[in-house]
């Protein structure tokens, strides 16, 4: 799935995974009028003998000038401008070079759950980040967040096993979804051992969609252990007001 379209006024963000307007910021720009007014300003201040000393004036002056030059010095080439893009809904960025999305480094990862909370995410963002560079570190992220999201449900003493297990025999964790978690945890567990990492998402299409099942994987724990829970309280609250006003 792609992610990020170079200057469109919407595509879906990298970060909250939503089709989302976009505003774009060009950070890099050669703009003679701006560094000519910073001249000004600065050639003032160097008349002024209660800021700068007469044997240093000159000096201060001239490599002033000089790295300010430096700094707005930008390669005229087309497709070497540094862009900002500014997701309006969710108030993240991504940063550009001319049309390559530098930030964040996602790869082929989707993006996380939308109620996922905010330390999982963090730790799911950093687990999307180092995909590309090591897949045997992003597995052991998400095993890390998979108990992170446990502990959100209320399941925190234990092994992160016996924890899955107790959330599956309280009915927070279908048998679906429980497996799912289980191979997560194991694809975790391998990944964060001294052993043979055997899937090697370069070596084919077959390990790379493992992997990428993965962040699919704690996803759908979330929607589980966090999502569908909140929801039904949001419910419970909107018809005990509902029944208050309405009375017996």
């Amino acid at each position: 799935m792609s992610y990020g379209t170079f200057q469109k006024k919407s595509f879906i963000c990298p970060r909250c995974g939503v089709l989302a307007n976009q505003d774009w910021y060009k950070l890099l720009y050669d703009s003679d009028d701006a560094l000519k007014k910073v001249s000004e300003v600065l050639e003032y201040l160097a008349q002024q003998d209660l800021i700068f000393p007469d044997v240093a004036r000159s000096k201060i002056l001239s490599s002033t000038l000089k790295l300010l030059r430096q700094a707005f010095k930008v390669p005229e080439e087309k497709g070497r401008e540094l862009w900002v893009a500014l997701c309006q809904p969710c108030g993240s960025f991504s940063l550009w070079l001319g049309e390559r999305m530098l930030y964040p480094q996602t790869g082929e990862a989707p993006p996380p759950h939308p109620d996922v909370p905010p330390a999982i995410r963090e730790l799911y963002e950093e687990a999307r980040g180092v995909l590309p560079a090591s897949p045997r570190a992003s597995a052991a992220l998400l095993r890390v967040a998979l108990e992170g999201l446990l502990e959100e449900a209320g399941n925190e003493k234990g092994s992160l096993a016996d924890r899955l297990k107790r959330a599956h025999e309280e009915g927070k964790l279908n048998a679906k979804i429980y497996e799912l978690a289980e191979a997560l945890r194991l694809a975790g567990n391998a990944a964060a051992h001294y052993e043979p990492w055997k899937i090697d998402p370069s070596q084919g299409q077959e390990d790379r969609e493992i992997i990428l099942a993965l962040f699919e994987f704690l996803n759908e724990v979330t929607e589980e252990l966090i999502a569908k829970p909140k929801r039904l309280e949001e419910m419970k609250q909107k018809l005990s007001g509902r029944l208050r006003e309405e009375g017996p």
